[in-house]
């Protein structure tokens, strides 16, 4: 196996029992200081660095994107950090890679935490038609807006999942970075959008898992909650009131409680 050098691939505080923070699209590890604040006197936090985020290069599968370079480094860093079993956690896109990571089994997860992930794969492998038609409509205007190089086209993302103008209280700095990173974004939802795993797979994925959302987020989060808390085996659902999806920045104490909570033997669908 190739060596990766991971130096620059993670941010990491506090010390024992290790948890791995992933970042979402238009995010850094940034994303995680609250939470990792508060996790860090009881726990080795690592955050990850996805490619293309943080001064890292672009992976160079655009033309044909696939989850691979992200779970290429979650491996090298989790590898190169700890020996022991993780409880790996992931917010928007990061959710995304946790749960291929999860899918794909080459990691001792201790538990999942996933922040509303944005798989809208599990839409098409469940056959949930009106979300995937909710899916398809924002997808089109945001993918033609995007190729005509309209101003702000990230902010559709932001507002589409958040549910709200959650783009707009962005600080400027914050929305002008973003604008660099469309053609990022538009690689992850290719990535999100196809199905690589069926409902079989999650039926079968037996590491414990944490689903949680925002009251406020739109539908189609939801939904995707929904359809993981149905299907896995061994999971529990939290709602934080009152919030969006940057949940984990806006409602960190929240989001920090909801991970002390142990996840009860099997209860989907519950």
């Amino acid at each position: 196996r190739q060596h990766m050098d991971t130096s620059s691939l993670f941010v990491e505080q506090g010390a024992g029992d290790p948890i791995v923070f992933v970042h979402g699209s238009y995010a850094t590890p940034s994303t995680w200081k609250k939470l990792m604040e508060r996790m860090a006197p009881t726990h080795h936090c690592i955050a990850i660095r996805l490619p293309g985020h943080g001064g890292l290069p672009d992976p160079s599968d655009f033309d044909a994107p696939t989850i691979e370079p992200e779970l290429a480094v979650l491996e090298a860093v989790v590898r190169a950090r700890t020996d022991r079993p993780i409880h790996l956690v992931g917010h928007s896109y990061g959710g995304v890679v946790a749960l291929a990571q999860a899918l794909k089994g080459n990691l001792p997860l201790a538990e999942l935490t996933l922040f509303e992930p944005v798989a809208t794969w599990v839409l098409d492998a469940v056959g949930d038609a009106p979300m995937q038609a909710q899916v398809h409509t924002f997808l089109k205007r945001y993918r033609h807006d995007a190729a005509q190089g309209v101003p702000d086209a990230c902010g559709q993302v932001i507002d589409f999942w958040g549910g709200a103008n959650d783009f707009a209280a962005l600080p400027p700095h914050i929305q002008q970075t973003m604008a660099t990173m469309v053609g990022n974004n538009l690689r992850h939802w290719d990535i999100c959008t196809r199905a690589d795993h069926t409902e079989a797979d999650l039926r079968r994925l037996s590491v414990p898992t944490r689903l949680v959302c925002g009251t406020r987020s739109n539908d189609v989060a939801h939904a995707i909650v929904d359809h993981l808390h149905r299907l896995l085996p061994h999971n529990r659902r939290w709602e934080i009131e009152g919030a969006s999806h940057g949940l984990v920045t806006s409602h960190a104490d929240a989001c920090w409680q909801a991970m002390q909570q142990p996840v009860s033997p099997a209860q989907p669908g519950a």
